[in-house]
């Protein structure tokens, strides 16, 4: 979607138009990165230069998810709460329903995805990455806390990556999630390109979101699938707002 769909004074329109990318609502600001890949275009520049200094060090940064858009994240989420898709805890393990009330269900979703309209994926200035210099040709990346870590395949890389953020040099991206701090759960493979991303970040609101919640038309007319928890989250939302969507310290 882009500015067409809003027929509103230019300064108005061009802030309209971050807001539907802070939601996962617009694409036109997207270049491809890899297949079925997409990424911002000032990310996909930055990347492609982290990715040249990773192989002069001997590894191959990849890309396991980039953009993402609103409807996919309605889509995973609302699966999760039906039981059409697994939840798991950090370690992978699968976590049984029935145990939980519908209260702490919903945080354990939200620990590993966030709320449709809040995913800093929608932005397409936060990657998923692994090195595939340091596993087979057929492996695939499971984006769980044990690859990352010492004993991991992608241990080296991260240990590298981590000493060039901490000194303010890897080409503009940090880890929004490095660390646990009782919302998200930590992701050491979550990497944010830290110049665009804080033109979205402020813009998440529930003012804006609820209406998307609850299957209402966007700025541009289209509707979106509701969410199938809302009545659960509708009482809680500046709670969860703080406790999964507040952004980061970067």
């Amino acid at each position: 979607r882009d500015l067409s769909c809003i027929s509103t004074p230019v300064g108005y329109a061009v802030a309209m138009q971050q807001s539907l990318i802070a939601f996962g609502l617009s694409t036109e600001h997207l270049v491809s990165i890899a297949p079925d890949l997409r990424a911002e275009r000032e990310t996909a520049s930055a990347f492609q230069a982290l990715g040249r200094r990773a192989r002069e060090r001997g590894f191959e940064l990849r890309v396991a998810s980039a953009f993402r858009d609103y409807d996919r994240q309605v889509r995973i989420i609302n699966d999760k709460w039906t039981g059409a898709r697994p939840v798991t805890d950090g370690e992978g393990r699968l976590i049984e329903r029935t145990q939980y009330n519908h209260d702490d269900w919903l945080n354990l979703i939200l620990r590993f995805s966030a709320l449709p309209g809040t995913s800093r994926h929608h932005w397409g200035t936060d990657l998923d990455i692994w090195d595939a210099s340091g596993v087979g040709a057929d492996y695939r990346p499971l984006l769980s806390p044990c690859e990352y870590g010492p004993s991991g395949p992608f241990f080296k890389m991260t240990r590298w990556l981590d000493d060039l953020m901490v000194a303010d040099d890897a080409e503009g991206f940090y880890k929004p999630y490095a660390e646990d701090r009782g919302g998200i759960a930590p992701e050491a493979w979550h990497i944010s390109y830290r110049p665009a991303a804080m033109k979205y970040q402020d813009r998440v609101s529930p003012e804006l979101l609820i209406p998307l919640w609850r299957g209402e038309a966007d700025a541009c007319g289209n509707v979106h699938e509701p969410l199938a928890m809302l009545e659960v989250i509708e009482p809680r939302v500046d709670h969860l707002m703080e406790r999964f969507v507040a952004a980061p310290q970067s």
